[in-house]
């Protein structure tokens, strides 16, 4: 099976006693997720494929999935922490559509006019995912989330983010 693997999110908890997960997606627009047969998940450095029974939303940024191969808690807990995959090629790109977060790894960074930085990294291992910029020599991060998030500019590699005062002096 000739697959690219494509990072969507991580599995954070289980949800119920019967192999319900919960899966934190790092995409800004869950509506554009694509109807999927399977998802990935890296065990071991190997990408395994699990056939999803049933996906919904949870809140803005989790889904609640249930997968065919993972049916106890015991399953779950083996999963739990481990990051989730799909097939970039099952994915449907559209101009105005969500999109992932690591999509904007290399844009420039502007605060109202100005530049301040570059996105070098996604970090989606901490409890709240945020954009590793780099800054005046140095590496600050700031919080994803849609309020800080002003425009994004897909053609030119653009984000402008309203930063608060203080927070890029942060060490």
């Amino acid at each position: 099976m000739n697959v690219n693997h494509v990072k969507v999110g991580t599995v954070v908890s289980k949800h119920g006693y019967k192999g319900d997960i919960k899966i934190n997606v790092s995409s800004f627009n869950l509506n554009s997720f694509p109807d999927l047969a399977h998802l990935f998940i890296e065990l071991d450095g190997s990408f395994i494929p699990f056939s999803i029974n049933e996906m919904r939303s949870f809140s803005k940024n989790v889904l609640i999935v249930k997968l065919k191969e993972i049916n106890s808690e015991k399953e779950v807990n083996e999963v739990i922490h481990k990051n989730i995959y799909v097939d970039s090629t099952k994915i449907e790109y559209k101009k105005d559509s969500g999109f992932f977060y690591g999509d904007l790894i290399n844009f420039n960074v502007f605060k109202d006019s100005q530049k301040i930085g570059t996105i070098e990294n996604i970090n989606t291992d901490l409890p709240q995912p945020v954009f590793e910029i780099k800054y005046n020599s140095r590496v600050v991060l700031i919080p994803i989330h849609e309020d800080l998030i002003k425009e994004i500019d897909k053609e030119n590699n653009i984000i402008h983010l309203d930063i608060p005062d203080g927070l890029l002096e942060i060490i």
